[in-house]
């Protein structure tokens, strides 16, 4: 039988009054315990977290949670406080971590909970304008290390842009990240993309693509050739123009900066088919050959400074200047429409005729000036 039941089945008056007295004391330590109860936020090392407790003061509540400070942690309030509701209570405890600053190490001893914090602490405040010196931003109690890299100005020029930017960055690849134009690709850079970043350095990026492209081009088929006797030898005359064809053809194009320096066939596909063309080919004997230095060179020299081809637009062709009528005459256009376009032993060959029939004087001021008169 329990002692509550028990006092509960008294009947003499001293006993009711202590039974009273008993309810009374426990009743009022049940209110003492609920009035001791506290929501309060406490914060470790930056992790935040919403706790109950009964306890008096900053340092019961935390030990509670497990927890020794010791005197080189940082306890907000301090350790001998008391707590109340909705107080926060900070706890950073002390931490010995390794600080990296562009490859110069150094030991450093904090309560601060984030890169940003030790940094700062530190005087690096240019680095913090640099979000990827933060990585993973807690701090590890111990064996942390904190790597800094240092904003240093560097000229990039990428393709055909240049420019200069100031980044805190570690390698060539790591500038490039940063300035939102990382390698792809076929893409190549110098210096190579794991050197080291150091004030000044030029960066030279060649931006490479393959693309496939599909034009429309025409083409023509081989021509029907016939043999004419009528025509000096080699000689060719277009019959029947013919008709070109067209085709899709597709070519892998090679762009670097933006410029096209390689087109590979990869293949193509007939849309038209040509119409050859038709041409004739003589087969008869042209001029003789005539020796280099005879006096046809040297009036060619005197009236077209030894071009066989000149056509200046004066209306006189060729080395010994052909007028239209006098090459007609002589027979020319058994071998071309005007004397420039004709060899120099057939342009000799109508000249022998046009001096047999007209004498040097058909070139009066040079043959003159050679002595043919």
């Amino acid at each position: 039988m329990s002692a509550l039941l028990h006092i509960r089945k008294s009947t003499s008056k001293a006993a009711r009054v202590a039974t009273g007295a008993a309810l009374l004391t426990v009743m009022a330590g049940g209110v003492v315990g609920i009035t001791s109860h506290k929501d309060i936020t406490l914060a470790v090392d930056g992790k935040v977290q919403q706790i109950s407790t009964m306890a008096f003061s900053v340092d019961r509540v935390l030990r509670e949670q497990g927890y020794r400070p010791s005197d080189a942690d940082e306890v907000l309030p301090g350790l001998t406080e008391d707590v109340k509701a909705g107080q926060t209570i900070v706890y950073n405890r002390h931490k010995t971590l390794t600080l990296n600053i562009d490859g110069k190490t150094s030991t450093v001893e904090t309560t601060a909970t984030n890169v940003r914090e030790i940094l700062d602490e530190n005087g690096y405040e240019d680095a913090l304008a640099h979000p990827q010196n933060f990585g993973a931003d807690s701090v590890p109690l111990t064996g942390g290390l904190v790597q800094v890299t240092l904003p240093k100005k560097v000229r990039v020029t990428d393709g055909t842009n240049t420019f200069r930017t100031n980044v805190a960055a570690r390698t060539v690849a790591d500038v490039l990240k940063g300035t939102g134009k990382p390698l792809t690709g076929l893409d190549k850079v110098k210096p190579a993309p794991n050197t080291p970043i150091r004030p000044g350095m030029r960066i030279v990026v060649t931006r490479i693509r393959t693309e496939e492209s599909t034009v429309t081009e025409k083409f023509s088929a081989t021509p029907v050739t016939k043999e004419d006797p009528t025509l000096v030898k080699d000689r060719k005359v277009v019959e029947d123009e013919g008709k070109p064809g067209t085709s899709k053809v597709t070519y892998r194009l090679t762009i670097v900066n933006g410029t096209v320096t390689e087109r590979e066939k990869l293949g193509s596909t007939v849309v038209t088919e040509p119409v050859p063309a038709t041409v004739r080919i003589g087969t008869k004997d042209g001029a003789p050959y005539v020796a280099a230095g005879s006096v046809w060179d040297q009036l060619a020299q005197c009236e077209a400074t030894g071009n066989w081809a000149i056509n200046t637009g004066n209306g006189f062709y060729g080395g010994v200047q052909f007028d239209q009528n006098t090459w007609e005459r002589w027979g020319g256009l058994e071998y071309a429409p005007r004397a420039d376009l004709a060899t120099r032993e057939e342009q000799i060959a109508i000249a022998s005729k046009t001096q047999a029939a007209q004498g040097w004087g058909a070139w009066p001021s040079c043959s003159s000036k050679l002595g043919l008169n």
